[in-house]
C-alpha cells in the first residue's frame, strides 16, 4: 500500500498514477509555514524572514524546501529547532544573507533538520 501521508505533496489517487506538487510560495516578511506550503521563497524587503516551523512532534517526515533571494537578509526560525548540516545542536539559523542559498529542511519528530543546502 502506497505512504499516503501528506507531506506538502497532493496524491491524484492511491495508485500515484498522476503526482502534484504545491507551487512555490514566496515571502518578502515574516510568516508561519502553512499545511500546504513546501517550497518557499523568501525574499526579506526590508528585514530578516523568521520563520514559524509547524510543531517538530506532529511534523515528522515533512520535508521543506527554502531558497533566499536576498542578499542582505536572513532566514531563521522562530524557536531553536533547527539543527544545522554539520552538527545536531538546534539553533534558529536556516539561511545566510546570500542571494540563491537554499536548503531542504526534514523534520525528525523532534528538530527541523539541515539535510542539503548552500
Amino acid at each position: 500500500m502506497p505512504n499516503t501521508k501528506s507531506i506538502g505533496i497532493a496524491y491524484a489517487d492511491q495508485q500515484l498514477s498522476m503526482l502534484t506538487i504545491n507551487a512555490p510560495v514566496t515571502k518578502t516578511a515574516s510568516f508561519t509555514l502553512a499545511d500546504d506550503e513546501t517550497f518557499v521563497i523568501a525574499n526579506g524587503a526590508s528585514a530578516n524572514v523568521t520563520v514559524t516551523l509547524p510543531a517538530a512532534n506532529i511534523s515528522a517526515g515533512r520535508v521543506v524546501v527554502i531558497k533566499n533571494l536576498s542578499g542582505t537578509y536572513t532566514v531563521v526560525s522562530a524557536s531553536s529547532n533547527v539543527q544545522p548540516r554539520t552538527s545536531s545542536t538546534a539553533g534558529t539559523a536556516i539561511l545566510a544573507a546570500s542571494a540563491g542559498a537554499w536548503a531542504i529542511l526534514v523534520c525528525n519528530g523532534s528538530n527541523w533538520v539541515v539535510m542539503a543546502g548552500n
